[in-house]
C-alpha cells in the first residue's frame, strides 16, 4: 500500500510542478521535495525524469480514451456536450502537455509516436459522430466527398491547440463557454433545422448551469 500510495504521490507532484513550473524546468529533486519521498525511494518507482512524463503521458491517453469510448456509443448533441466538458478538465489536469505538447512530443519520440496515432483516433470518432447526426436528421449531408474527414481533423487540432492560443492572447484559460462555442462553431454549417432546434436547448441548459 506505501509503495502504491508513493507511485501516486511522485505523479501527483510531477503533474503539478509541469502545470506551475513547465517541463524542462522541473528536476528530479523538485519532484522529491513536493512529494516528500526521497530521491532514491522515486527512482524504486521511476528511474529518471522520462519514467515519470511517461506514466502521466498513460494517464492522460487512457483518461481521454474513457471519455471517447463513452462518446462514442450515443454521440447525440447533449453527448458531445458532456464530452467537450470533460474534455476541458482533462486539459485542464494536464495543462502541461497542451502547452508544451511540441517540446513534449521532440523530447520523447515514443510518446510522439502514440500522441500521433491517438489523434488520428479522435478524428475518426469524430467523423463517426458527424455521419450518425446526419442519419438521425441533425446534420446536413457532407456538401463533398472527404469534407466530414477534414474537419474532424480540423475539430481536434483546434480543440488541442485552444489552451495554447488563450495564452499566447492573454485571454483566460477557464472560461469553459468559450472553449465550448468555439468547437461548436465548427459544426454549425452541417446543422439541419432539427439540429439548430436541439442547439438551442444545449445552449439553454449550458447557460442554466451556468448561473
Amino acid at each position: 500500500m506505501a509503495e502504491s500510495q508513493n507511485k501516486k504521490k511522485v505523479l501527483e507532484s510531477a503533474l503539478k510542478l509541469f502545470n506551475r513550473d513547465g517541463l524542462v524546468n522541473v528536476r528530479l529533486q523538485h519532484i522529491s521535495d513536493e512529494a516528500i519521498v526521497s530521491v532514491g525511494n522515486m527512482a524504486y518507482h521511476y528511474k529518471n525524469k522520462d519514467a515519470i512524463v511517461g506514466a502521466i503521458w498513460d494517464q492522460l491517453l487512457q483518461e481521454q480514451r474513457l471519455i471517447l469510448q463513452e462518446f462514442k456509443i450515443l454521440p447525440l448533441f447533449e453527448d458531445m456536450e458532456r464530452m467537450l466538458r470533460s474534455l476541458f478538465r482533462l486539459q485542464h489536469r494536464y495543462q502541461f502537455f497542451y502547452l508544451d505538447c511540441l517540446e513534449v512530443v521532440r523530447a520523447f519520440p515514443e510518446i510522439g509516436e502514440a500522441f500521433r496515432a491517438h489523434q488520428g483516433w479522435q478524428a475518426v470518432q469524430i467523423e463517426m459522430m458527424m455521419e450518425f447526426n446526419v442519419a438521425r436528421g441533425a446534420f446536413v449531408s457532407e456538401p463533398e466527398p472527404g469534407y466530414f474527414k477534414r474537419l474532424s481533423v480540423l475539430f481536434w487540432m483546434h480543440a488541442d491547440l485552444w489552451m495554447y492560443r488563450q495564452q499566447v492572447l492573454g485571454q483566460p484559460t477557464d472560461d469553459y463557454f468559450q472553449f465550448r462555442i468555439s468547437l461548436w462553431s465548427l459544426l454549425e454549417p452541417l446543422f439541419s433545422d432539427m439540429g439548430k432546434k436541439e442547439f438551442v436547448q444545449i445552449n439553454a441548459m449550458v447557460l442554466e448551469n451556468m448561473l
